[in-house]
């Protein structure tokens, strides 16, 4: 393969990390949330047509332009899921656990 599926020339692979599987994992990691946005960003219009009491159909889902809320809303979403996905790049504990003074109720020893 000597060309990018969009037809340009491939060039020398881009590296962040000292192992280029860390590399290409990540890649495969942003893809999938690449992709999973635009699945839910396609099923929130798919619910905004609907709410509008509009007829479903592809062309409704290409052609679709939201309102001043429905695009703030499209936005908030969006964001929201950028921070969370970002959030473990963070390297801070992501899960807080139950608090010191709750750990003895599940220690049965």
């Amino acid at each position: 393969m000597n060309q990018h599926p969009t037809g340009l020339p491939l060039k020398a692979e881009q590296t962040f990390f000292d192992d280029a599987s860390t590399d290409r994992l990540l890649a495969m990691v942003m893809t999938l949330a690449a992709e999973l946005h635009v699945t839910r960003d396609r099923l929130a219009t798919l619910e905004m047509l609907l709410e509008r009491g509009q007829p479903v159909t592809r062309d409704a889902l290409d052609q679709f332009t939201p309102d001043p809320a429905q695009k703030d809303a499209l936005d908030t979403a969006r964001q929201t899921f950028s921070d969370a996905l970002m959030f473990c790049t963070l390297g801070v504990e992501a899960s807080l656990g139950a608090p010191e003074e709750g750990v003895g109720k599940f220690d049965k020893s």
